[in-house]
């Protein structure tokens, strides 16, 4: 179902991709660090084991994406980086090569002592990856300014503008980009400002809705889980 914003869990319905068939899945996924699971006066030391419920959905989502992304595809996905050392480890197992591109947003956010300012996104890819062959010079450090919360549908919601441009530097210009923690929609727009296919997966009813607004898609049933998802 290209093109479309479908409501569900992706773990439910990235196996029903083809193998094989999507050029980038490009997404932010949701996470909490630290999960810590006691409370009490007493401070008790972290654990890294307090992290296990994050690593185990988070290797099953990436088996899923290994699955069904290209050979010559990439993996892209935002975290900070407390997630990150769960999150890599993981695509570490999964992919050739693994590395990370810093988004400064261009003004700083919340914080203490340093405010942030930037957030990290894990490449994963192998080395048969797709290069871009328009000659433009490419810098690990992307800026763009974030979407001010006042315009936001969604609490972390991407600018459009930086999606598009890690779209087009990714995929073939026939691709087939996947987000399947689709939230606000802005990597869709990203695909379809770019001239690519792509498939939205979001849980959530009113960011799902939120996200077809978005990219200009009528309001549409549910898909049920039954259905193949043809690519």
């Amino acid at each position: 179902m290209l093109n479309k914003i479908i409501e569900g869990d992706c773990l439910e319905l990235m196996p029903k991709i083809a193998p094989l068939s999507i050029d980038a899945i490009i997404t932010d996924p949701p996470y909490f660090m630290p999960a810590t699971h006691y409370q009490s006066r007493r401070e008790w030391q972290r654990s890294w084991a307090d992290t296990s419920i994050l690593k185990t959905w988070w290797a099953e989502t990436a088996d899923s994406m290994r699955r069904i992304v290209k050979d010559n595809g990439y993996v892209l996905v935002f975290c900070n980086a407390e997630s990150l050392a769960v999150f890599l480890p993981i695509m570490f197992e999964r992919w050739q090569r693994v590395f990370s591109l810093v988004w400064d947003r261009t003004r700083v956010g919340l914080g203490r002592l340093w405010r942030h300012q930037h957030e990290l996104i894990l490449v994963a890819c192998d080395n048969a990856a797709l290069l871009p062959g328009d000659g433009k010079l490419r810098s690990d450090l992307l800026s763009y300014p974030a979407v001010l919360t006042r315009n936001r549908v969604h609490p972390v919601q991407k600018p459009a503008e930086l999606m598009r441009d890690l779209i087009e530097a990714c995929t073939p210009v026939d691709g087939v980009v996947l987000d399947p923690f689709a939230g606000s929609g802005t990597t869709c727009r990203g695909a379809k400002l770019a001239g690519r296919s792509f498939i939205g997966i979001e849980l959530n009813a009113k960011y799902a809705e939120a996200a077809r607004e978005l990219v200009n898609l009528p309001i549409q049933a549910k898909l049920l889980t039954t259905e193949r998802i043809v690519c």
